[in-house]
């Protein structure tokens, strides 16, 4: 494994070293290549890669460019002490990179247990999946900070959102089941879906699921509480989004 992580970094060294590169296809090398003097993840390493040579976009500016949080001009701004009191409510507690509006990374927030159960080419296929979904919750976070202006909830939440979709796209939770692996996959997607699109399920349309899935009850109360617990900050979310919508209609009328 050494060989191979040295071998990627002196690629990655004598890409950015080489002048004949464009300057940006050299900074994503150099910035690849610290990044990884920092996760020291070979998976992520490898799918970071993997985009950089498929020209896949793995800088991303800070999202408080897209709307100062001192703007009065920003739904953000104008509705803060509401945003505060609901995100109080859910307990969310940021940290200095929300705040600040950092790009969204998921190599410091990964459980090192869910990382466990993905080996050999699954982990590689895992993390190129990790480094997609950064993609795209970098690109909801700038779309939503351009609409309200920043606020480290949108952050939080996108980051758990996309974090636990990927998580749950890769792994399954279901215990070995003699009907096969597409079965459990197609249950457990059934079960995500129930609670993606409806936030609250309550314990009589929980079992109501599991009998329709015919799946173990144990089994699906353990993965609908593994995803509660990973998606507080994102309920926490969409609950601003939808009073920010709510405000700004009666501000505008």
């Amino acid at each position: 494994m050494e060989l191979i992580v040295n071998t990627l970094l002196q690629f990655l060294d004598g890409m950015a070293g080489n002048a004949k590169h464009a300057a940006q296809l050299r900074e994503k090398a150099s910035y690849i290549s610290a990044s990884f003097c920092v996760h020291k993840n070979v998976g992520r390493l490898m799918a970071q890669i993997t985009a950089l040579t498929k020209g896949e976009k793995l800088i991303y500016p800070s999202h408080r460019s897209y709307g100062s949080t001192k703007s009065t001009k920003t739904p953000v701004c104008r509705h803060r002490k509401y945003l505060q009191a609901i995100i109080a409510d859910y307990r969310v507690k940021p940290s200095i990179a929300d705040i600040k509006g950092r790009p969204i990374q998921f190599i410091g927030i990964l459980d090192p247990a869910i990382e466990k159960l993905v080996q050999g080419e699954y982990l590689f296929e895992f993390h190129h999946a990790l480094v997609y979904a950064e993609k795209k919750a970098n690109e909801d976070l700038a779309i939503l900070a351009k609409v309200y202006g920043y606020h480290y909830i949108f952050r939080i939440g996108l980051m758990e959102y996309y974090m636990a979709k990927t998580v749950i796209e890769n792994i399954n939770f279901l215990r070995p089941d003699y009907r096969g692996d597409a079965y459990r996959v197609c249950a457990q997607t059934c079960f995500y879906d129930a609670m993606d699109k409806h936030l609250n399920l309550n314990a009589t349309e929980k079992e109501l699921i599991v009998r329709a899935v015919d799946c173990r009850s144990e089994d699906a109360h353990r993965f609908w509480d593994w995803l509660e617990r990973h998606r507080v900050a994102y309920n926490a979310m969409r609950a601003c989004i939808v009073l920010l919508n709510k405000l700004e209609v009666r501000n505008n009328r």
